[in-house]
């Protein structure tokens, strides 16, 4: 498809999903080469930049959340998307709209033009008026991957609005992340890391965990997730190196957890009294997800560090009591929750919330991308025991895995009945025909709930 030919919102989706069939990964020269060729939107604006393997949205979210409620014009670059591309943009909470989106699509793309017709010639940097690298770096045929081609887009969206705060997810990793040629954040954040996308980051949680740490830079704070110490000594000692200040969220900082109906109660360790005492004080989330009082905790964190003495203690209580993020642990129809656990580690904590719960007898929908290690994850499905019925499914597009190779799986595991369906919308369908008066829950894969969450959003169910 000729980019220049593209005049609807879809068309566009649609040629950005097929950038990955016409070029390869850029180094992290030549995706600074060419943000500096944009004249490095954003930069100069306090950036919060975040990796890690679980969480990492939600912690997002609620820091978003607590700053926009303070006064700051926050925005968020976040992926992947459930439905629509625009949710990986915000400012203040509200999407991009699909005109916006539209309007940055071009102008990423004139100014991939631009460069190549540049390649070769002597241009100064407009980020430091100092020549630019980039006729170096770039080949003449240089387009953007398909996350770069996002966050350049995010960028110059945030520039234009004038926001104070970016809130910046990595997409793969941190070392190597497009994002990564951030120079100077604000502060740094990593959550949970856990064994994902080994075959580009590692085999071993040091090997994925130095890869996160990449993110850290020198004299910038960092908060983490302090929980593993194989994860924790590598961060530890990125951070020594660096000369940065690191401050760990732990078991410790988390107690009196209570599971209501629709919503969570807990305290979170606040700060120290007169540097003696520890005070807690109690927080409440519109969720039913516990792993989320760990991320609300790092947000909250890294909250205090960035607004010092304009934090306040009841503004952030009533912020984490109204704020949640899409298809975690979400009822999308009454009784049925659909969650993103799409690796080993995200299924043990949603099987966590389920036990903490006390949930029995509940019903599965399991879905997954043939791409993944999936066997772990239906192993520790399949011996928890919360579920009487699992219905497996297959997803849209070529990667999905198929529904009678999952079954296999499960097969080896549990006793309980194994139902086939081969779309998500039947596989919904059997699932509520099945149920009655009991729970659903679909997890495996976000986009599997991103299926779900567009049939309930077209009243397909």
């Amino acid at each position: 498809m000729n980019p220049n030919e593209i005049i609807t919102f879809k068309q566009a989706e649609e040629y950005l999903y097929n950038v990955p069939k016409f070029t390869t990964k850029s180094t992290p020269e030549m995706t600074r080469a060419f943000y500096e060729f944009l004249g490095c939107p954003g930069e100069k604006r306090k950036i919060v930049h975040v990796a890690g393997t679980n969480g990492k949205g939600s912690v997002c979210t609620y820091l978003s959340s607590i700053l926009t409620a303070h006064g700051h014009k926050t925005a968020m670059f976040t992926s992947p998307h459930l439905i629509s591309m625009c949710e990986r943009f915000r400012i203040d909470g509200e999407l991009m709209s699909e005109e916006e989106f539209m309007r940055y699509f071009y102008l990423v793309q004139t100014k991939v033009d631009e460069v190549r017709s540049c390649v070769g010639k002597v241009q100064v940097s407009a980020c430091d008026n100092k020549v630019s690298e980039y006729i170096e770096v770039l080949p003449p045929d240089y387009h953007p991957t398909f996350f770069e081609y996002l966050f350049f887009m995010a960028m110059l969206w945030f520039e234009d609005k004038g926001v104070d705060y970016i809130v910046l997810e990595t997409g793969l990793g941190g070392r190597l992340d497009a994002t990564n040629i951030i120079k100077q954040p604000e502060l740094c954040i990593i959550t949970k890391i856990g064994l994902d996308h080994t075959m580009y980051l590692g085999n071993t949680l040091e090997e994925i965990a130095g890869e996160k740490a990449g993110i850290i830079k020198r004299n910038v704070p960092l908060v983490y997730y302090g929980f593993d110490k194989k994860v924790t000594s590598v961060i530890e000692k990125t951070a020594d190196l660096q000369g940065v200040k690191a401050y760990p969220v732990t078991l410790s900082n988390i107690k009196n957890v209570k599971i209501h109906q629709k919503d969570i109660d807990f305290c979170m360790f606040y700060e120290y009294d007169n540097y003696v005492r520890p005070v807690w004080e109690e927080f409440r989330l519109p969720t039913v997800a516990t792993y989320q009082t760990i991320n609300a905790t790092l947000a909250v964190k890294a909250s205090k560090l960035l607004l010092r003495q304009q934090w306040k203690l009841d503004l952030v209580r009533e912020v984490l009591a109204t704020t949640f993020w899409e298809g975690r642990m979400e009822e999308v129809l009454p009784d049925f929750y659909v969650d993103g656990a799409h690796n080993e580690d995200g299924v043990e904590a949603f099987l966590d919330g389920l036990a903490t719960a006390g949930v029995k007898e509940a019903t599965l929908l399991f879905g997954v991308n043939g791409d993944k290690d999936y066997q772990p994850m239906i192993q520790h499905i399949a011996e928890s025991g919360h579920f009487t019925r699992i219905v497996v499914t297959k997803l849209a597009g070529e990667r999905s895995a198929l529904p009678e190779v999952i079954a296999e799986q499960f097969a080896k595991h549990t006793d309980v009945e194994i139902v086939l369906t081969n779309s998500v919308k039947d596989a919904v369908e059997k699932c509520r025909d099945l149920t009655s008066g009991g729970t659903i829950y679909a997890v495996g894969s976000l986009y599997l709930v991103g299926e779900i969450k567009g049939l309930v959003r077209e009243e397909l169910l």
